[in-house]
């Protein structure tokens, strides 16, 4: 899905450095982190629980033996990267103990991406869209979104701070049928 990365990956690209250590928490296929190391000069690992088996491989790659756990030292990495991730776990809660995880891994950013359905037919779509793009990877679709007044609770509660947030409508593969929010965030360490 070429014109995903490069849709996705220009949202993301603006911030973003050049040598940017990058963890990508829920990487899927990694191709989004490839094609941010390509353009942008990132230096991704890949983790996921699920083994996707079209996988990049020229990525370093980290199995997450239990989904709410980073197995790595505090600030490891620049930055984080949730692209479509929290809503695939069942339990609000789950969903702030990853966050904060992911805040505790980063030394200075987060990049989330969520779905943020605004209506219920924007929920319909969503939730038909996200059980199709994730059933033949086993991919858990319990459809935990949240609007992103919801999430900047999550965030805020996390101890991260909104720098930047932009509500769009993607145009692939969902043919711009539904709401995702991108979140820049950064943590508050006092």
């Amino acid at each position: 899905m070429f014109l995903r990365e490069n849709e996705i990956g220009g949202r993301l690209a603006p911030h973003l450095e050049e040598g940017t250590t990058v963890l990508d928490v829920g990487s899927g296929t990694g191709r989004i982190a490839r094609w941010l190391a390509d353009r942008v000069g990132v230096r991704p690992t890949l983790a996921d629980v699920i083994e996707f088996d079209n996988r990049v491989l020229d990525l370093p790659y980290v199995r997450l033996d239990d989904p709410l756990a980073l197995p790595f030292p505090d600030r490891s990495f620049d930055t984080v990267l949730m692209l479509f991730v929290l809503h695939h776990l069942e339990r609000w809660e789950d969903q702030e103990t990853i966050v904060r995880e992911a805040a505790r891994v980063t030394g200075r950013r987060l990049l989330i991406i969520e779905d943020t359905p605004t209506s219920r037919l924007d929920r319909a779509m969503n939730v038909a869209w996200d059980w199709v793009l994730n059933l033949r990877h086993g991919v858990p679709t319990p459809f935990t979104f949240r609007t992103v007044d919801g999430w900047t609770d999550v965030f805020e509660r996390s101890g991260l701070r909104v720098e930047h947030a932009e509500t769009y409508r993607a145009r692939w593969p969902t043919l711009m049928t539904y709401h995702h929010t991108l979140f820049v965030l950064e943590p508050v360490r006092g």
